[in-house]
Parts: structure tokens; C-alpha cells; sequence
């Protein structure tokens, strides 16, 4: 019996022996996991007992914490999950307001009466009433805060890749307590949607400066103390006083409303952009370090209503006032989700593409215009005399086709022309109040001239016109038409130059009134295209008919004169500001770099990829560019076309007007170049006619960047022989592999 019973321990021993060999064989067998499994701290994350099932996709999960509106997404191919709150706050000894913040999902702030702090309503510090609905994708939350009256409704929703934050303006509720009135303010929704902890996690944020730059997740030791924080289209002009010096050189203005997170080795990120309310957004990326806080975390900020100082004379002064009306917009942003091989900053340029692809942005564009060259010519400027103001002129109508046949003969046989300073005062003489074509340059005949020659040479042709810009000294009937600050006053600025002193802005009314007469007359005289130029670059809350009026009046303002625009001739964007580019043929005039910010660890062409193979872009003037070279490859980099602006006569003549700081553009100086660049890069377009950029990888001084055809252009940037994929490459060359 004790024989039999040794035999069965015997032959179990060695079953579990063959059990525990079995699975380490299979754990060695299944170590190389795809590259898509999630890594082992995230495998190990499991959604905490708070959170609820809000959503699903085919690939996402949503969950919601009801007391704090906080979410948490969970890719489900990966396990990878983003956080919208701080985890484990007790572990960082920052201040009240600041925990609140962080540990909220949606933040508020109130204006208690006139005062010019505003208050914080999180879900930590203040005592709230949250009702929180489940919908079939998503959740609804009627959110009050009793103590002071006031409240407001979210909507969350999942679908596919987006999650949606809507907060409609009806919902939002000022209140009233104890003889104190309580005006909400601002919304932050999910600041901390995928927030890093010290450089814990790889990855960058992505911020809207230039085309795109990436800040980089990593332990910045506290060396930078401020953040990127810039609003939406530019400096609000109507509220923010602008420091004017002749030797400021100014950050590059924003214009994508767009901001992101990506985390690498979890492969998990986002893209956030703003749908509606994004003329009162800033956009705010904090590395880690400023303002002593330990997190990475980026986001947009939406102010409803504000408090200003008003002005109650010449020195006596000012006092605090709320603006008399909030803003009009519901506030709409999307989280452009990605997870695996997408989630880079090109996959969400991708992402974002097709956004824009579904809301109508391309609904003009001219996606079948073969790869060209844009020409601007100057042609009228103008100058102090002893009799008054006399005429420099630059390039008749009649100089710029001859220099259009000559590039027809060096082979530069698509050309899209814009002319400039068309108009009797010049190209800084101010709006055109009428289709006058100056007589120096050839007037009316020469210009029809001009464009039956462009039409003959199969170029397009249009006219640049600026509806914004005042010039009181030509224009004074115009000057009680100028745009004024909310506090009343006149906008103004000084121009540093030696023939108008001060520019002023006609006021959004005026400047629809002024271009629809003006583009009637253009039409009637045959001009096949126009581009924008002024209201393309302006966001701003205003003064008018003695009552302050919000940016949305004025950003509808030039909606219109797109619209109008782009109903009868092809319409060309300059700097413009994103809200205007569904009524785009083409844009123009598009940065190359951005504000070189100490935090940034690189420029990346968000904005390019996006553009690919449904918008003509265009970038800045080839003249003014430091590193001629470096700039050829950004062309080809991006799938962008080249601008040169040109005279007939040496810009040595432009040393006494307004457009002094015109230093290179005689066009005989570039003819050679024109030619070279125009063929080498016809070239590359002919590769990749009708894709777009997919994929976007640097390594080193190496890029590569992969079209939809399945061409790959490598280019370096080095200045030593570099290689990426066996593809070879001497400094600074591209190649195209097809």
C-alpha cells in the first residue's frame, strides 16, 4: 500500500514538474509580444473601482468618475490608457487651487461682480451638484454649484476615434446669491487628458506654433518657467495692448486651433482640436517645471466673458468693467484618438485631414492644379516729393508679362501670378475702395492686357486685395469707419516709415461693405482671381455703434467676404487663420519654422501633411530666407511650392517708401534659381501627384517621409553623408524612391 501511494506522489511530482517547464516555455515563446501589446506597467494598470463603462468603440473604451468628471480612455487593441486626471495626487504637495484643478475633468471659472480674479469651480475645492446621464455613447452632466448660482451642461460622446466635449451656450448659468452677481467666465475641458510626471513616459506634446512643434516629455530639472500659452488667430488687439518697436520681431501667430499629447512607448496619444468657440481659445502647453508643477500637460482654455479696464480719460485713470455680452459660441472640441503604429504626430496629421475632409475645409480647393511656382510682382509704391507724393514704380502690367515669356522660355511653365500695389496709392496706400488700376502701371488697358497674357500662357492671375488695412491720408473719409478696442478708442500703429506714419483698421462692418464693392468692379473688369490678404490674419472683440461686439461678429464679417469671394473668382488665402479655408483655392504664404521657444524640441509640418494632396500650399517668400538650401528641401519635404516675389526695377528704389524692408527682389536675380527649383521639383511632384503624406520619420539629420502612392522622399539635412533604409544621401540632397 505505502509502494503504490510513493508511486502516485512520484507521478504527480513530475506533473507538476512538466506544468511548471510548460509554462515557462510558454512564457518564453510568447516574450516577443507584437509591437501593439501594451507595455508591462500598462498591462498591469486596471481602471479603478470609481470609474463606470461611459462608451465603447470598436477601438476605445470610455470610463467616467461621476463626482469629478474625470475620464479615463482605454485602447483596446493595447490595454494603453490615457488619463484625464492626476493619479495619485496626495503624492505632490501643490497648492489647493492647483489640486483642484488637476483632479477635476472640466474646470470653470466666475467673475464675482466686477473683479478682475476670476474664481476657480473644480469639483475638489467646491462643493457641487453633478447629475451625471448615460447615452448610448457617451454621457450628459448637469453640473451646479449652489453656493453661487452658477452651472452648465456637458456632453461627452465616443465615436469610432473621436471623443466629443460639447458644452452648448444655453446651458451655461450665471447666477445671483447675496446680493453678489456670479458671470461664468472660462472652461478648460480635460486639461490633463494623457498628462506625463517628469519625463516618466516617452513622447512629446504637440503645439500649434508655426506648421507644428513637439515639446518633448522629459525631466526638464525646472529649467523653463513659463509655458506656451497663445491665443487662437493672434493677439486679440481689441483687448491686449501690442508693444510696437521696428526692432520686435514677433512669435508666430496661431493659426490651427489645434494641440496634442503622444505618448511613444505606450503608443497612445491625441490630437484635440477646437470646432467652435475657437476664437476665444488660447492654447497652453505646460512642460514640466512651470509654474513648480511636475506635469506635462496640454490643452485649450475657451474665456466667455471678461473683465477690462476702461479708460475714464485722458489721465485720470481707469476703472474695472465686465464685458456687457458673452461671447456667442457653444463650446466643441474633439480628441482626435490613435493608438499603435498610428499614434504619431503624423498619424494625427492624418487623423486631422480627414476631420477637415468631412467638415467641408477642401470644398474649394483646387485639387487638380498641376505643381507650379507662385509669382507675386510689386508693382506701385510711393514716396514723399517736395510737391507731395510721387509714384515708385516697380513692375508695370505691361514688365510682368514680358518676365512671365521669359520664365515660359527658361521652362517654368506653370506659374500662378499675384499682383500687387495694383491700386493709384500703392501697395501701402490702403484699402481699395475702388477697382482703380493705376495709371503708371498701365492702368485699366494694361492690366486686361496682362491677364489675356496669362490666360494665354495657361497661368492663373489674380489681384491681392486687403480689405483691413486704413490709410487715413488717402482714405479720410474712412476714418470714422476705423476699428476701435472695446474700451472705444481707435486702434492704431505706428509704421516706421518715412511716407505713412500710422496704419488703422477699418472696423468689420466696413471692410464687408468695401470688398463687396470692390470684387463687384473686379468681376465687371474680368479678374479671374483674388487673394485675401488682412482679414485673413485678424481675430478680435471690437467696438461698435457704442456697444462692445465679440470676435464672433467679427470673424463672421470675413466669412462673408470669403464667401462672396470664393462665389466668383478663385480665392488665394494669405497667413490666413483656419476658420476661413473652406472657401480656399490655395494657401499662401504658409510658415516655415516656428518661434524657436527653449522648450521645443523640434519643428514638425502638422499643418503640410494635413494640407497633402487636397490644398495648393504655398510657403514664404523664397527672397527673405537665410539658408536658400535648407529651405529647397523644406519644399520638398512638405509637398509645398515655392513664392518669389519679383520687380523689374532694383528694390533699391523702395529705400524711401513704406516697403523699405524689400531688399531682394529683382527678378532677374532669380531667374536661374526659378528655373532650377521649378524642375527639380516638378519632378518630385510628378512622383507624387494626387497623394498625401502618410507617414513622417526622422532619425538623426535623416528624413523620410512616406506618400500614399507608396513613394518614400528621404532628404538630409546633415552636414556629413547620411543613410536611412540602405538609401544613401550626400548633405543636404533629397531623393525619391519609388
Amino acid at each position: 500500500m505505502s509502494g503504490r501511494f510513493k508511486l502516485i506522489l512520484a507521478l504527480l511530482l513530475a506533473l507538476a514538474l512538466m506544468c511548471v517547464c510548460g509554462g515557462a516555455a510558454m512564457a518564453e515563446e510568447t516574450s516577443d509580444a507584437p509591437a501593439d501589446t501594451a507595455p508591462a506597467e500598462e498591462s498591469a494598470a486596471v481602471i479603478p473601482p470609481e470609474y463606470k463603462p461611459a462608451a465603447q468603440s470598436s477601438r476605445f473604451n470610455l470610463y467616467v468618475r461621476e463626482d469629478t468628471l474625470a475620464i479615463i480612455l482605454e485602447s483596446r487593441r493595447s490595454g494603453s490608457l490615457l488619463y484625464s486626471t492626476v493619479q495619485n495626487p496626495d503624492d505632490f504637495k501643490d497648492q489647493a487651487a492647483w489640486k483642484g484643478f488637476y483632479q477635476s475633468g472640466i474646470v470653470m471659472e466666475f467673475i464675482e461682480d466686477v473683479k478682475s480674479t476670476n474664481t476657480q469651480a473644480d469639483f475638489i475645492n467646491m462643493q457641487a451638484d453633478i447629475s451625471v446621464e448615460y447615452l448610448e455613447n457617451g454621457f450628459s452632466a448637469e453640473v451646479f454649484f449652489p453656493a453661487y448660482g452658477v452651472g452648465y451642461t456637458a456632453l461627452v460622446t465616443l465615436d469610432e476615434n473621436r471623443l466629443t466635449v460639447r458644452i452648448p451656450q444655453d446651458k451655461i448659468i450665471d447666477g445671483e446669491s447675496e446680493g453678489h452677481r456670479y458671470t461664468v467666465s472660462t472652461f478648460t475641458l480635460y486639461p490633463f487628458l494623457g498628462y506625463s510626471v517628469l519625463g516618466r513616459d516617452e513622447g512629446y506634446m504637440i503645439i500649434p506654433d508655426g506648421q507644428g512643434a513637439l515639446i518633448e516629455l522629459k525631466d526638464n530639472e525646472k529649467r523653463f518657467s513659463s509655458p506656451f500659452d497663445r491665443p487662437v488667430y493672434g493677439t486679440n488687439i481689441g483687448i491686449e495692448d501690442t508693444v510696437n518697436s521696428r526692432w520686435t520681431v514677433d512669435s508666430e501667430p496661431v493659426i490651427m486651433p489645434v494641440f496634442g499629447m503622444v505618448h511613444t512607448a505606450k503608443q497612445i496619444g491625441f490630437l484635440g482640436v477646437i470646432e467652435q468657440g475657437d476664437n476665444a481659445a488660447r492654447i497652453r502647453a505646460y512642460p514640466n517645471g512651470a509654474n513648480n508643477l511636475s506635469f506635462d500637460w496640454v490643452s485649450a482654455k475657451y474665456t466667455r466673458r471678461m473683465v477690462y479696464k476702461q479708460p475714464t480719460g485722458p489721465s485720470s485713470g481707469a476703472v474695472d468693467m465686465l464685458t456687457e455680452e458673452p461671447r456667442r459660441f457653444d463650446i466643441v472640441q474633439h480628441f482626435l484618438l490613435a493608438d499603435g503604429e498610428d499614434a504619431t504626430y503624423a498619424g494625427l496629421a492624418c487623423a486631422w485631414r480627414d476631420y477637415m475632409e468631412e467638415k467641408g475645409f477642401f470644398a474649394h480647393a483646387d485639387r487638380d492644379r498641376p505643381f507650379d511656382v507662385e509669382v507675386d510682382f510689386l508693382g506701385l509704391e510711393r514716396e514723399n516729393d517736395v510737391l507731395g507724393k510721387t509714384d515708385v514704380v516697380m513692375t508695370t502690367f505691361g514688365q510682368a508679362g514680358e518676365i512671365l515669356e521669359s520664365l515660359m522660355t527658361d521652362g517654368v511653365d506653370h506659374v500662378t501670378v499675384v499682383y500687387r500695389g495694383w491700386q493709384a496709392n500703392g501697395l501701402t496706400g490702403g484699402v481699395p475702395t475702388s477697382f482703380s488700376p493705376a495709371g503708371s502701371l498701365g492702368g485699366g488697358g494694361g492690366l486686361e492686357a496682362l491677364i489675356r497674357k496669362c490666360a494665354g500662357l495657361g497661368m492663373d492671375f489674380s489681384l491681392e486685395a486687403d480689405f483691413l488695412s486704413l490709410n487715413t491720408e488717402t482714405h479720410p473719409t474712412l476714418t470714422y469707419s476705423a476699428f476701435k478696442k472695446i474700451t472705444s478708442q481707435t486702434w492704431s500703429r505706428p509704421t516706421f516709415g518715412p511716407v505713412y506714419g500710422t496704419v488703422y483698421m477699418l472696423a468689420p462692418e466696413r471692410s464687408r461693405s468695401v470688398a463687396g464693392d470692390c470684387l463687384k468692379a473686379m468681376l465687371s473688369a474680368g479678374v479671374p482671381g483674388v487673394e485675401l490678404t488682412g482679414v485673413t490674419q485678424l481675430m478680435a472683440d471690437f467696438y461698435y455703434q457704442n456697444h462692445y461686439q465679440e470676435s464672433g461678429k467679427l470673424a463672421q464679417a470675413y466669412r462673408d467676404i470669403a464667401a462672396l469671394a470664393a462665389k466668383d473668382f478663385s480665392v488665394t488665402l494669405k497667413s490666413s487663420n483656419a476658420y476661413l479655408w473652406p472657401w480656399a483655392a490655395a494657401l499662401n504664404d504658409l510658415p516655415v519654422t516656428g518661434s524657436d521657444y527653449a522648450y521645443v524640441s523640434r519643428d514638425v509640418p502638422l499643418l503640410a501633411i494635413a494640407l497633402s494632396g487636397k490644398m495648393p500650399a504655398y510657403l514664404e517668400y523664397v527672397n527673405f530666407q537665410a539658408n536658400a538650401r535648407k529651405f529647397f528641401l523644406r519644399l520638398a519635404e512638405q509637398g509645398t511650392r515655392p513664392c518669389f516675389l519679383l520687380t523689374m526695377e532694383d528694390p533699391i528704389r523702395l529705400q524711401n517708401t513704406n516697403s523699405s524692408d524689400i531688399y531682394s527682389a529683382r527678378w532677374d536675380l532669380y531667374r536661374v534659381t526659378m528655373a532650377m527649383w521649378y524642375s527639380e521639383l516638378k519632378e518630385l511632384h510628378r512622383n507624387i501627384d494626387g497623394a498625401s503624406i502618410v507617414a513622417h520619420d526622422t532619425a538623426g539629420d535623416v528624413t523620410r517621409v512616406t506618400w500614399s502612392n507608396g513613394v518614400k522622399v528621404y532628404l538630409n539635412y546633415g552636414e556629413t553623408v547620411g543613410e536611412m533604409d540602405g538609401v544613401a544621401l550626400e548633405p543636404m540632397t533629397w531623393k525619391a524612391v519609388n
